[in-house]
């Protein structure tokens, strides 16, 4: 079964509802690009790859709408990371107003100053 994910360009995220329970990626946009700052899936549907597929959804639309990522989100960093050959090329390294949590891994995003 292949994953309904919308583009909500109201709240500035990418959602995919299961089960009645919403996961989401947010973004801030910046000249020439998506800033992905958060990715959330609740415990209820989560270890089903919710996430995996959500941030693969937007690098594709990133991708094809030729847009630069900044990957403020750990989990987002990490999928580009791991799928380098795929999605490397969409990695903008221009420094994001969000910090990276000092020691946060997998889950930690970034906190907003």
């Amino acid at each position: 079964m292949e994953r309904i994910i919308t583009h909500n360009t109201d709240k500035k995220r990418f959602e995919t509802i299961e089960d009645g329970i919403t996961g989401y990626v947010e973004y801030e946009n910046y000249e020439g690009g998506l800033d992905m700052t958060h990715t959330i899936v609740p415990k209820a549907i989560g270890g089903r790859g919710v996430a995996a597929d959500l941030v693969k959804y937007v690098l594709d639309y990133a991708a094809k709408n030729s847009l630069k990522v900044k990957p403020t989100c750990s989990y987002v960093k990490v999928y580009i990371d791991r799928h380098k050959e795929q999605y490397g090329h969409l990695e903008d390294t221009i420094e994001s107003k969000f910090p990276t949590i000092e020691g946060g891994i997998g889950s930690a995003c970034g906190v907003k100053k």
